[in-house]
């Protein structure tokens, strides 16, 4: 007790004057105060360590916020921090099982978590992550939260699914955060929306990967490199077409105008007596045969050129994800 006044005193003695039953009844109340305080230290779930200073009066807890009311769901609490500036807390279910990689990808596109924007100051990545594993697990999917540092830059929050055709398969659902790469043809009218679900290929002092997972096929980081090779390749290849294009569109519009001349001199004419003029005009005009029969050929090769270049993008896609960097370090929490 505090210092002791008059009162207290007093109290003591009332305390000291009660029957053996009484006192028995009052252990017994005491216990349960003490069971119930050490409750809400074991059942309390995610509780923020460091809590910050608020002027609202604290709320009354429910009784489901001292007991969990379900022992098959867990909660854990995260050294990594939300753009709220609270700790990620995971959900997890005991009935949670590994999925195959069919049931990732279905699971993937029917999930909503990459929907979300990139809000520096109110979700981020941890906010990503975070919602995805909980998400997953409330479905009966196991999953992991996994924390990735770079060589430069700040780190990063991914997942990750223990497959059990594939194995281990990390998923980045952030959207915004890895800026697209666009390789587009010229004159292209097809836009692809594009897919925020990316399988991420994480080695540490390997570069950060990410492949969109309608675009990925294993989750092994030589599929990745094989992947990047390829996509350079096809952006050269785009890059030196369109160049091609441009030079094409050009002539052709250089042999349009030189026919506009051509017609002009003719003025319409079926007959021209001058010889000179004549044989100068049919020379111009023969240049100008061979010149169309010559983009002609020009324009169906590009035509075929521009064929493979499509069955190639529609395999590759019309864009990649940046790498984030080399990673250094990853941490994974079951």
């Amino acid at each position: 007790m505090g210092k002791k006044n008059g009162s207290e005193i007093n109290y003591e003695v009332v305390i000291k004057r009660e029957s053996d039953k009484d006192m028995k009844k009052k252990t017994i109340v005491g216990s349960i105060a003490i069971a119930a305080i050490v409750a809400v230290a074991i059942f309390a779930g995610c509780i923020e360590e460091d809590v910050p200073i608020s002027t609202k009066l604290p709320k009354i807890p429910r009784l489901t916020e001292f007991f969990n009311p379900n022992p098959n769901v867990t909660e854990q609490t995260l050294p990594y921090v939300k753009a709220s500036g609270l700790r990620v807390c995971l959900v997890n279910y005991k009935n949670a099982t590994d999925p195959t990689w069919d049931e990732l990808i279905s699971f993937l596109e029917g999930d909503d978590t990459d929907e979300h924007p990139y809000i520096e100051d109110s979700f981020v990545c941890a906010d990503f992550a975070e919602m995805l594993h909980n998400n997953a697990e409330v479905s009966g999917i196991k999953v992991a939260y996994v924390g990735v540092d770079f060589i430069v830059g700040e780190g990063h929050a991914i997942n990750a699914f223990n497959t059990m055709d594939k194995g281990l398969v990390y998923v980045d659902c952030t959207r915004g955060f890895s800026a697209p790469i666009i390789a587009e043809l010229t004159d292209s009218e097809k836009r692809e929306e594009r897919e925020h679900d990316k399988i991420a290929y994480v080695v540490e002092g390997k570069e950060y990967g990410l492949i969109s997972i309608d675009r990925v096929t294993s989750p092994e980081y030589w599929f990745y490199e094989e992947y990047t090779k390829k996509w350079e390749e096809l952006g050269k290849d785009i890059e030196a077409y369109n160049s091609d294009v441009e030079v094409y569109n050009n002539d052709v519009k250089a042999y349009e105008r030189d026919v506009e001349a051509y017609e002009r001199a003719v003025g319409g004419r079926t007959y021209i007596s001058d010889h000179e003029e004549y044989e100068r005009l049919n020379r111009v005009y023969n240049e100008l045969k061979a010149r169309e029969k010559e983009l002609g050929g020009g324009g169906n090769k590009l035509d075929a050129r521009r064929e493979r270049l499509d069955e190639r993008q529609e395999e590759l896609g019309y864009y990649r994800w940046e790498p984030l960097g080399v990673v250094t370090n990853v941490e994974v929490y079951w």
